[in-house]
């Protein structure tokens, strides 16, 4: 499993606009092949601080994603507009939590 995880930090002119983006995308990127789970919360408007959480089956699910027009085009309008502190995890082992 591959778990992708982090932060995005949006110039203020943007970060609405920015958010809404990326929460349309939400649906179809968790209707993908591979996808585990995808979420995109904003932490703090204000500082233009958005929380990243994705879960993908292996490398070559992430990659394909990658790859969608649809994740071109938030570089294309957002580029240069924001940074991102979100890094790659690849999980080998798990167990149960709890009882």
């Amino acid at each position: 499993m591959i778990i992708v995880g982090g932060t995005l930090h949006a110039q203020a002119d943007i970060c609405d606009a920015f958010y809404a983006a990326l929460k349309a995308g939400e649906e179809r990127s968790r209707r993908e092949d591979g996808c585990l789970f995808y979420h995109m919360a904003m932490s703090d408007r204000a500082a233009g601080i958005i929380i990243a959480f994705e879960g993908w089956r292996d490398q070559a699910a992430l990659e394909a994603h990658l790859a969608q027009p649809e994740i071109a085009k938030l570089q294309k309008d957002f580029g240069g507009k924001f940074t991102a502190d979100v890094k790659i995890y690849t999980v080998s082992d798990a167990r149960a939590f709890g009882g």
